[in-house]
């Protein structure tokens, strides 16, 4: 087995990378500049909310198959070298190559050669080509000749969990055979699932389409919420109707990166208006909650779920904040509950709020009639887009249902 060192490798994606590395035998070190995380990662805790990677990470402690550390030195003694930091957009939107290119001078003097360099995380592809020109002037290395060099984005989304990166599809991305042979040699020992050679663009577009086609879909369903409300008819009943397979209507359809990845993708085509669009259909989900909200009688609003999805203290992106913050601007007063966020786990907040809006359908969020009880407020609006509550969804118009009424304002 491989010793890999993960830069970046606190973060979610090369944490669980990490994790998996180490309990598929390999000799991991998590290079991570946040000391608090580190901390909390040597005294056997995760950073962040993982179904089932407790025990992962238990079995790579007692293993010693894993480390944590601030110190880039482990770098010349490694055979793979992980880094997982991503590409942002700056205010313009254009792809920021800085954070990426920061961390190829930092690592430069510690790289040897022959060693495989792997990037994880999503990258936009037009500065691909500029990253492999700056590991080889950095390190005066040639990729395929005295360094390899893959890109291999993690194909991981909200519905999955750590174990089914075992038996993932992984597309590789390389500039010759060597690379591309020493990546699949290495990813053979981390997943079962299909290895396939593309070139570094087409490896990074293969991540960014799944996650806007989910994306995209996303945005079909809010549409089509939005064509029913304007029949006064009920999306959920139609959806069931019609055994509707696809992602239900969505208030919080964002992530980590859905804000940014259609901007990689539309940046050189001359119609990207179905990604565009996808955007702000879903983006606009917030403003269409509180317009509906002005049809009641309202002063506090709470707010459930601030992260960007179910079960997740993941919360980069969520447009729980957006909610919030066009609240604030009506003079709601705004409470906000979510059980995996701690600056956000005092559930008293939603006493006796006016109205109550699921943006993240937590598993603890399941039973209506406990969440009804901690409110307190029997004129209370109940307002669920999703149709994770079966009083919104039959009872209620289109996700918002007055319980005392048993009925909502058309």
């Amino acid at each position: 087995m491989s010793k890999v060192v993960v830069i970046g490798g606190c973060g979610r994606t090369g944490f669980r990378f990490s994790l998996i590395a180490a309990n598929k035998g390999h000799n991991v070190v998590s290079i991570d500049l946040d000391e608090e995380k580190i901390h909390e990662i040597k005294q056997g805790n995760l950073p962040f909310v993982e179904k089932d990677g407790e025990i992962y990470l238990e079995q790579a402690l007692k293993k010693k198959l894993l480390a944590v550390t601030s110190d880039y030195k482990s770098i010349e003694k490694s055979e793979v070298v992980v880094i997982a930091v991503s590409t942002p957009v700056d205010s313009n939107l254009n792809p920021s190559l800085e954070p990426v290119a920061g961390v190829v001078f930092d690592i430069a003097p510690y790289l040897k050669e022959n060693q495989l360099i792997i990037f994880r995380s999503i990258l936009s592809p037009v500065v691909i080509e500029r990253i492999k020109t700056l590991i080889e002037d950095k390190t005066g290395f040639k990729i395929g000749k005295n360094l390899n060099l893959a890109f291999a984005p993690e194909m991981y989304d909200e519905n999955s969990n750590i174990h089914s990166l075992a038996n993932s599809n992984q597309p590789v991305g390389a500039y010759d055979e060597e690379s591309f042979v020493a990546a699949e040699g290495f990813f053979k020992t981390i997943t079962k699932g299909k290895i396939s050679w593309l070139t570094p663009e087409e490896a990074m577009l293969s991540k960014l389409m799944k996650n806007m086609h989910f994306y995209i879909q996303n945005a079909t369903a809010n549409e089509f919420y939005l064509i029913a409300e304007s029949y006064k008819a009920n999306i959920h009943k139609i959806l069931d109707a019609i055994q509707w397979k696809l992602p239900n209507p969505n208030p919080n359809s964002s992530g980590p990166g859905t804000h940014k990845e259609g901007w990689f993708l539309v940046d050189r085509i001359p119609f990207g208006e179905l990604i565009t669009t996808a955007f702000k259909i879903n983006e606009s989900m917030p403003t269409l909650i509180v317009q509906k909200l002005e049809n009641y009688k309202i002063n506090k609003v709470a707010i459930l779920g601030m992260s960007n999805w179910a079960d997740s203290d993941d919360y980069r992106s969520s447009l729980s904040y957006k909610l919030r913050k066009l609240l604030y601007y009506k003079n709601y007063t705004v409470g906000c509950y979510d059980p995996y966020l701690p600056e956000y786990s005092d559930s008293s907040v939603i006493h006796k709020s006016d109205a109550v809006i699921l943006m993240t359908p937590h598993k603890e969020f399941e039973n209506l009639n406990r969440i009804k009880e901690m409110v307190k407020n029997p004129n209370c609006v109940y307002i669920d887009l999703k149709g994770f509550w079966k009083e919104t969804s039959e009872k209620g118009v289109n996700g918002i249902w007055q319980a005392k009424e048993g009925k909502v304002k058309k």
